[in-house]
């Protein structure tokens, strides 16, 4: 009895070995974690748009020629974001010191574009102890390294504790692109992307239609098979 059992658990340890040793397809990961910030109210659009005239201030700082050119922003979106983005970048521009035109002049143009997109269902886990280096509040995104996820203090694990929870689970992102544009050349250019509350997103535009099965817009796809039948 013992032989064959024995020789039974052999059978099973061979199989299962030989049953490694075939090709299998990869096991699906997953990023690094890291931070993304979410959009929640208006003054977290004036910090974007006093990032974004620092950067033109900077870049025109290095550029002579242009330097007392008259900036046009013109905006790429409609709706609410659009134009309450637009007078607060116009307000950090003059506080930079920049010439800032109250009609197009056609002179230097800086453009910002929105774009929002929304997912489907995804799954995400809170790692305990995040809220422990979010205690800074919204920034622009590039001004924070990977570093910044282990840099928790003593005051910011209390924070944890009394708050208990993150900005709430979105389906919806947005990326916003500023891009400061002389004679066809780019003379900045730069995207930030943000989660935004689910209720906010009517806020930003419409969300970039999902591609169909046929490569067209999904709406589009519909449409064409409803008037087919």
């Amino acid at each position: 009895m013992m032989q064959r059992c024995g020789l039974f658990m052999m059978t099973v340890l061979v199989v299962g070995l030989l049953a490694g040793c075939q090709s299998q397809l990869p096991v699906a990961s997953s990023y690094p974690m890291e931070t993304q910030h979410k959009m929640q109210a208006a003054r977290h659009w004036d910090i974007l748009a006093e990032d974004v005239a620092k950067q033109s201030k900077k870049a025109l700082d290095d550029r002579v020629e242009l330097r007392l050119l008259a900036i046009d922003v013109i905006p790429d979106a409609q709706g609410p974001f659009a134009e309450v983005f637009r007078e607060l970048l116009r307000s950090h521009l003059v506080h930079e010191g920049l010439q800032v035109s109250d009609k197009d002049e056609g002179q230097l143009e800086l453009r910002f574009k929105v774009q929002m997109v929304k997912h489907g269902k995804r799954f995400q886990r809170t790692p305990p102890g995040l809220l422990s280096v979010l205690g800074a509040g919204i920034a622009v995104s590039r001004d924070l390294g990977a570093d910044a996820i282990y840099a928790a203090s003593a005051a910011g694990i209390l924070a944890d504790v009394a708050i208990g929870t993150l900005p709430g689970y979105s389906s919806h992102e947005v990326i916003i692109t500023s891009s400061m544009v002389w004679r066809n050349r780019f003379v900045t250019h730069s995207s930030s992307i943000y989660y935004i509350n689910d209720g906010d997103n009517r806020h930003y535009g419409k969300p970039i239609p999902p591609v169909g099965g046929d490569g067209l817009p999904a709406y589009t796809t519909k449409s064409m098979s409803v008037t087919n039948n």
